[in-house]
This record gives C-alpha cells, structure tokens and sequence, in this order.
C-alpha cells in the first residue's frame, strides 16, 4: 500500500511530517511519498497574520489537495489547523505531543529578566496579550519567518528577544539550552499560557475513506487527543475562531484532567485567566464550563 502526503515545504513542516510519517511506516510497513503544496501563507511574509486573514491561509490549498483526490492525507501543527474543519474532512489522529510550551530565545533567561523597554520579537496576539499582562514596559514588534529567519532577525540586533513554540524548536535543534550564542528557555504556562494543540500534529484525511483512516489511527495517542480536544473546545466556546487571543493548556492526572486556559479582547487591554478541574471522561464539559466563565464579552 502506498499513499500520498500533503504537506507544506518549510524546513518544520518537513520535519515534523518525516517524524509522523517515519511512525506510521514503522507501525503499519506501508509506503508513504511526500507532495509538497504551497500555500497563500508561505507567500505573504511581511503582515501578522491577524492582519491579512486566519489560520486557514495555511490550510486551504491543502485542504483542496485532498478533497480532489491528489493526496491521501496530510499533516499539520494542530494549533495551527481551524476548528471550523471542512465537511469532507476531519482529523482522523493526533499524534503524542511534545512539549506544548512557549519559550524565549535571549541572552536572558525570562521574560522578567529581559532589561526596560527590551524589543520581544512576536506576531501572535495571544503572546503579546500575555506578556503585556506581566511587562508592559516591554516594545513588542512583528516577526514573521520561519525559526532561522526569526534566529537570524535576533542576532541583527532588530530584537533583543524572540518568543517560539518549544515543541518546533525542539523538532528542528533537538534538546539543547543554547544557539548562536543566545539561551533557549521554555516560558512557564503562569506567564503565557500556550495555545490550543500546540506541540501535536494533527493528520487529517477524507472522511469517508475508512481504509485510510484504519492505517493513520495506528500513530493516534489517546491521551494527547483528549487534551488538546479539550482545549480547542475551549477555544471553540470563547469565539478563538474569530482571531480572539485565546490559549488553553490541559493535563491528565489518572482519572482527572486540569484546564488552564486565557482570553484576551483584540485591543489588547482586558484578559481573563481560569482554571478548571474534573473527570477526564467530561473534558467537553469541562471546556464549555471554563468557557463560560471566562467570557470576555459580557
């Protein structure tokens, strides 16, 4: 059996497809061959994303891909796929994550070590919103590119910090502390909570195509699936869709799961933060709980 991939063609979607891909070879023996789909968000590099539309300009070529029948299935960073999903799709398996943390690339340790008025290098609404809560002081500019880019941005001197997903980082260095002469360290979810699926990879295939799927499930990890669901539905009930800063992080302990999630308004000067508690066979409830709770528009 052979099937084909779609993915995007940065060095991180790359690697992280290999790694998917190299699991699913080993647990099924099937044959897999990469297509690389170009997408409108590889193309436009100078905007925030907020600002020239939302996740899908990642997404849609892709998505289009599969539904004419020229890829089998294809893989994603999952908080980076949309909750609206397609009706001819759905994501058939969410692979075990890494970790689902932020994390600051500086010649200091912290966000709270970083000097007054320091320049921090993010597009992400969710971060800036998180950061300005604790360091308002702090001069946060747009970064777009991918982690080279950014890294290479930072050692020009345009930033005196750039904030990353550990879980892409880690993917493309490996487990190390420090690059090019600046310290890689994972940023506590008390100080940016991360956003929903991040450090999972979503696989995502026709939904009719049941042979298809009987293979990618062989990679799905349950309890990684459970949480980052938890953690979307959050993002789901809150409106995150609309480009709301949201970010939701879940943990299961035996029988119990723990929702730690954050809201923020789009101007950037109110936020909410709330935790949650329950049984993890009610992670939906305990999202939509949570949700309601933190509702940032009423």
């Amino acid at each position: 059996m052979k099937l084909i991939c779609g993915t995007r063609g940065s060095k991180l979607a790359l690697t992280q497809t290999d790694e998917a891909i190299s699991d699913l070879c080993k647990n099924t023996g099937i044959e897999v061959e990469k297509k690389i789909i170009k997408t409108k968000g590889d193309q436009v590099l100078d905007l925030p994303l907020h600002k020239i539309g939302s996740k899908g300009l990642f997404i849609k070529e892709i998505d289009d891909a599969l539904i004419n029948n020229q890829i089998d299935f294809a893989i994603h960073s999952l908080k980076d796929y949309p909750t609206d999903i397609l009706p001819e799709l759905e994501i058939c398996t969410i692979t075990r994550r890494r970790p689902p943390y932020d994390a600051i690339i500086s010649l200091e340790e912290s966000i709270e070590d970083l000097p007054e008025e320091a320049s921090v290098g993010t597009s992400s609404l969710r971060r800036k919103s998180e950061i300005s809560r604790i360091r308002p002081d702090l001069d946060l500019k747009d970064i777009r590119g991918n982690l080279d880019t950014r890294i290479r941005k930072l050692n020009e001197g345009l930033y005196d910090a750039i904030i990353v997903a550990e879980a892409g980082f880690s993917r493309l260095y490996g487990d190390i502390k420090e690059i090019e002469g600046y310290k890689f360290s994972r940023i506590s979810p008390e100080i940016i909570i991360p956003a929903p699926g991040q450090g999972a990879l979503a696989i995502v295939c026709r939904k009719d195509d049941s042979k298809i799927k009987e293979v990618l499930k062989t990679i799905d990890d349950e309890r990684t699936r459970i949480e980052t669901i938890c953690e979307r539905q959050f993002m789901i009930d809150v409106g995150g869709g609309c480009n709301l800063p949201v970010g939701a992080l879940s943990f299961i302990n035996e029988n119990e799961i723990e929702l730690k999630a954050f809201v923020g308004d789009l101007e950037g000067t109110k936020s909410i933060r709330g935790e949650i508690k329950g049984n993890k066979k009610d992670y939906i409830r305990i999202a939509k709980e949570l949700a309601k709770r933190v509702n940032i528009r009423e």
